[in-house]
């Protein structure tokens, strides 16, 4: 059971049920914001970049999972039938500050967030929150709402909307879920803020992992995590008896050198890879790792090589009769 902390918030002067950084790292465990395989039964996780991990990061997954996954599909419903865009706007915000109203996790979690950014983004410092679509909004909308300024949406289509209105050179705060590589940043929010002549005042983020932040330092974007999914995390995740000793000493090696991870952990069990029953995503990275062999793996694991590629024969057959 969580028992946030309180802390006095100035300016305002009103007192805010905040979660500790503790408490952080056991709300992430306990709602299953981040997942550690196990290596005994698998299946192992995929990242984008076509590599394997033990472990995976679904930030928005601390509202509650099943509130995260009912929202994302009303949005996507909503992006999917409504093309006005402030039609589609007020839907959003309907949706999910209604989500906030009778989920006491998600509102202490948006608290949580506004403290920060009143620590680190002074007012004055910006004049909207924007996010991207669609897990940022699960954050930036119900904070924008908690720190009483105005939302701007961000589209993948590189689109902007406010339904207050945007001037030119206001200055945004962006809100995500998780900066990972940082490749939503430069792909998408930052040419869509350019291209509507919108300043850029810094990011807030939920979890941050990867070398995202490191990228965006490297732009001389200001940027502030509420938690960090490090060593450090793991570490404190042990401390706290979240995890055990196997399972830090695993991550350990993971964080010095992903391939030898790999190396030493992989399953030479190709069943418990999972490869009939993975969903697409997954399939085709695992398929472009064990074609590229980008660890260099397949002289020292020849047989599970060789298996693996089987068994992904085997569900293309499946999947092409």
């Amino acid at each position: 059971m969580l028992h946030p902390c309180y802390h006095k918030q100035k300016p305002r002067g009103e007192t805010y049920l905040v979660y500790s950084s503790p408490d952080l790292i056991k709300l992430i465990h306990e709602t299953h914001a981040l997942s550690i395989w196990n290596r005994k039964k698998g299946p192992v996780f995929w990242y984008i970049a076509g590599v394997p991990g033990p472990f995976y990061v679904n930030t928005e997954f601390v509202i509650g999972a099943e509130t995260a996954k009912d929202l994302l599909k009303q949005i996507d419903k909503v992006l999917g039938s409504l093309a006005d865009p402030g039609v589609r706007s007020e839907a959003l915000g309907k949706i999910i500050l209604d989500a906030t109203t009778t989920n006491s996790v998600y509102q202490q979690v948006i608290k949580t967030m506004a403290a920060k950014a009143r620590e680190n983004y002074p007012v004055g410092s910006y004049n909207f929150i924007s996010g991207g679509e669609r897990r940022d909004w699960l954050f930036s909308v119900p904070l924008a709402d908690e720190l009483n300024i105005k939302h701007a949406y961000l589209f993948k289509n590189q689109t902007a909307y406010c339904p207050q209105g945007l001037i030119p050179h206001e200055k945004a705060l962006h809100i995500a879920d998780l900066i990972n590589n940082a490749a939503s940043y430069f792909d998408l929010w930052f040419p869509t803020l350019e291209k509507a002549k919108l300043d850029y005042a810094g990011t807030l983020c939920f979890n941050s992992r990867g070398n995202g932040v490191q990228k965006l330092h490297a732009r001389g974007t200001k940027v502030v995590a509420l938690n960090s999914i490090d060593l450090g995390f793991f570490e404190q995740s042990r401390a706290e008896k979240l995890i055990d000793e196997e399972t830090l000493a695993e991550i350990a090696l993971y964080f010095k050198s992903p391939q030898e991870w790999g190396r030493q952990y992989l399953p030479y069990d190709v069943a418990l890879f999972e490869v009939m029953g993975m969903d697409n995503k997954s399939f085709e990275r695992m398929r472009s790792f064990f074609s590229l062999d980008p660890w260099s793996m397949r002289q020292t694991h020849e047989v599970l090589f060789t298996q693996v590629k089987a068994a992904i024969a085997d569900r293309l057959k499946h999947q092409a009769a």
